[in-house]
């Protein structure tokens, strides 16, 4: 993105600015630092065919869509790392985020039973890191399998 720099103050202004929004100087001979959104290139982006909120053709690599002003997003291939769109019925199986969160789910659960329990028989419970890392190990194992 390209910005403007006013000659008065310094300030950095955007590209299409007419007047500085610090010091309400005229921008008309202030100096153009970066690449214009003009001369970018977004003839690459994967645009879809047709706009998903009004469903008009859009313009092959435009941003919005000219007739509703609705940004165009683009799929992304990859990592579904992130992608809370996919859900565990189309992909076959449930996202790295989704066993992380079923799994510190059922750790929660877990420690709520054994505080319960402790309650209840008015005692504590102690349970060593050689016994409590492997059940860790065993509940994210479990949470993945469940996911799938």
């Amino acid at each position: 993105m390209a910005v403007k720099i006013c000659t008065d103050c310094g300030e950095s202004n955007a590209e299409g600015s007419l007047i500085c929004v610090i010091c309400g100087s005229s921008l008309k001979d202030a100096m153009m630092e970066g690449t214009p959104n003009t001369v970018k290139d977004y003839s690459r982006n994967a645009t879809p065919a047709t706009c998903q909120h009004c469903n008009e053709r859009l313009v092959q690599g435009s941003l919005t869509c000219r007739y509703c002003g609705s940004v165009v997003s683009k799929t992304v291939k990859g990592s579904r790392y992130y992608s809370d769109h996919i859900s565990s019925g189309e992909s076959g199986g449930s996202t790295p985020m989704a066993t992380f969160g079923r799994g510190c789910l059922w750790l929660i659960l877990g420690t709520l039973g054994l505080v319960l329990i402790a309650v209840i028989t008015q005692s504590t419970i102690n349970i060593p890191w050689f016994i409590f890392i492997p059940v860790v190990i065993l509940v994210f194992w479990m949470a993945s399998k469940k996911g799938k």
